[in-house]
């Protein structure tokens, strides 16, 4: 299994990089196990309301390798419910599940992040 790590921090008040890299790999080896191939993406200083964040960019160019892609929680994947949804389906077509640390690590996808959504528009 391969799985990818995308961490974000936007601002010094918010859970640092390391902090989510960790809790996720945690999670990650949990689900599938110590051999699980993890490569970690990640933002710094950088707005979720921003699509052409450098990391974030460099995943989606190699999402089709991965089996799933992990978030700490949904704004750190976007602070916008139609990039986040867009953002979704992209990795959805590259046959990339996207899991959620906090949504239990459960799978999301488009009907649930529309239906619960806790993200600003």
């Amino acid at each position: 299994m391969r799985a990818a790590i995308y961490a974000r921090v936007g601002n010094p008040d918010q859970v640092a990089v390391r902090h989510q890299a960790e809790v996720l790999t945690g999670q990650i080896r949990g689900m599938w196990g110590e051999r699980t191939e993890i490569d970690i993406y990640a933002d710094n200083g950088i707005s979720g309301l921003r699509t052409d964040r450098p990391g974030l960019q460099k995943l989606l160019r190699n999402a089709g390798t991965y089996n799933g892609v992990f978030v700490y929680n949904m704004s750190r994947l976007s602070r916008s419910v139609p990039d986040a949804v867009g953002l979704v389906r992209q990795l959805k077509n590259q046959g990339a599940e996207l899991y959620a640390a906090d949504r239990n690590m459960a799978g999301i996808t488009e009907e649930i992040l529309k239906a619960v959504s806790d993200i600003p528009t």
